[in-house]
């Protein structure tokens, strides 16, 4: 059954994202697609077939692929993004190791392991039950190491990262094929901290020593518009990816397309007099005559409470406010200029154009937040629709 809320998500403008973002790279840098969350809200399953389903081999390639690989942040995570087809080298955030314990850790790691997931370490406690379970099932587990270069969040320290290094290089089990790190201030407008995050990554590199033939990867969606230096021969770009600008003090911003689009259609319409007031707290008080009508989104749905009485929905192609608090499940809009609006008529709750007052990084301005978690709330009572 359809919900009320339907969520678009365009095809091409992530096809167009992705070849922009392949012309911020050197030839030979590979471009890693992370698509946790639900590919940032935009729907896994919408979208695989465009990113890695195995082609039809008897034909010549055409073309440079959109991604050379995904990437994931957890074990279920993985397991869908193969469990849909896809055959691209697949690369997990976190190991199993690394949260859980016992059995249950290990029936994790070996799904993980069994269906090619590289998995990142971040601490010596974790090699030797990754590299246990491989054993047991004759294989060779593949990780990366991820270094703390500064962000503080997870990762080695930098100062133990060469003994770590060298332990899972030993560690029979174990196939060491890729290092990286992650940046904490790449969408400021000072680059200094980000340049320091890049220097202590690369004395990592060359305290390791012999890294040849590994990937090596830092840049996020910043990173890889902004920073060159940054891309080694891999690059993680995810906002970007799904059209929205990773930062406001890009140099080289990219005309990136926003990919989501979600509207639903107006409830029944009452006219109220003056002194009206709605929605829980009464926080809206009308002081002339309305029109009002509710759609069905709320905070159950992911649409932000902090957004009570700022944001604004679109119908018949005027903006309208939002009046009131956003409830659980709808919220309560003002249609005293659009005297034509009837029951029924669609309402953009999300707009794809970036210059809209309801797009994404827009509403994330309203919300003090940032667009990843505008879009990766969307969820439970919404229908996804891919198009064109």
């Amino acid at each position: 059954m359809q919900s009320y809320v339907t969520v678009e998500t365009s095809a091409e403008a992530v096809r167009h994202n992705l070849r922009l973002l392949r012309g911020c790279i050197q030839p030979g840098v590979k471009l890693c697609l992370p698509v946790k969350a639900d590919c940032y809200g935009h729907g896994l399953e919408l979208l695989m077939n465009i990113l890695c389903l195995k082609q039809d081999t008897s034909l010549p390639p055409v073309g440079t692929p959109l991604v050379d690989s995904l990437a994931v942040a957890a074990p279920e995570e993985a397991v869908r993004v193969r469990e849909l087809g896809c055959e691209l080298p697949l690369l997990s955030f976190f190991s199993a190791a690394a949260y859980l314990e016992g059995p249950v850790r290990d029936e994790a790691l070996s799904e993980m392991i069994a269906r090619d997931v590289i998995q990142t370490v971040v601490s010596v406690d974790e090699i030797e039950p990754i590299a246990q379970v491989a054993l047991r099932l004759g294989r060779a587990a593949e990780v990366h190491i991820k270094i703390d270069s500064g962000m503080g969040r997870s990762g080695v320290l930098a100062k133990e990262a060469v003994e770590l290094f060298g332990r899972i290089r030993r560690q029979d089990g174990l196939r060491l094929t890729g290092l990286c790190s992650h940046f904490a201030t790449s969408d400021e407008a000072d680059t200094s901290f980000m340049h320091r995050q890049l220097d202590s990554f690369k004395q990592v590199l060359a305290a390791c020593g012999d890294t040849e033939g590994m990937t090596i990867h830092m840049a996020n969606s910043a990173a890889t518009i902004d920073l060159p230096e940054a891309h080694f021969n891999m690059v993680r770009p995810g906002l970007a990816a799904y059209g929205y600008q990773p930062s406001q003090y890009l140099r080289n911003r990219q005309p990136l397309r926003p990919a989501l689009r979600a509207t639903t259609r107006l409830m029944p319409i009452k006219e109220v007099p003056a002194g009206t007031s709605c929605g829980y707290g009464l926080t809206y008080t009308f002081d002339k005559p309305g029109r009002i009508s509710r759609v069905a989104m709320g905070y159950g749905d992911g649409y932000l409470r902090c957004l009570s009485n700022k944001s604004t929905v679109r119908v018949h192609g005027v903006d309208v406010p939002v009046r009131g608090r956003v409830s659980m499940d709808q919220l309560i809009i003002d249609l005293t200029d659009v005297p034509q609006a009837r029951m029924g008529d669609e309402v953009e709750l999300i707009s794809p154009d970036p210059t809209a007052p309801h797009s994404v990084e827009n509403l994330a301005l309203l919300a003090g937040t940032i667009p990843h978690e505008i879009v990766c709330l969307l969820a439970g009572r919404i229908t996804r629709i891919l198009v064109d």
